[in-house]
């Protein structure tokens, strides 16, 4: 009976170790994929130009570089 219970503590402690590894690696990889959007919104958002016209403000188009 006390083999058994240190096999199940030992399982045990292995279930929550695998557990928190891939929580840790789901972790990181949503970092890295929040990382990426707001760099490519700050990119996106350098690349528009605001004027001041008769009307209000607008987008200035002309200079889109769209490669």
């Amino acid at each position: 009976m006390n083999d058994m219970l240190k096999y199940l503590i030992i399982i045990t402690l292995c279930y929550y170790l695998v557990k928190g590894l891939i929580y840790l690696i789901l972790w990181q990889a949503t970092k890295k994929v929040e990382e990426k959007a707001r760099e490519f919104k700050k990119k996106e958002q350098k690349q528009r130009k605001f004027k001041r016209g008769k009307d209000g403000w607008y987008i200035d188009e002309d200079d889109d570089d769209n490669d």
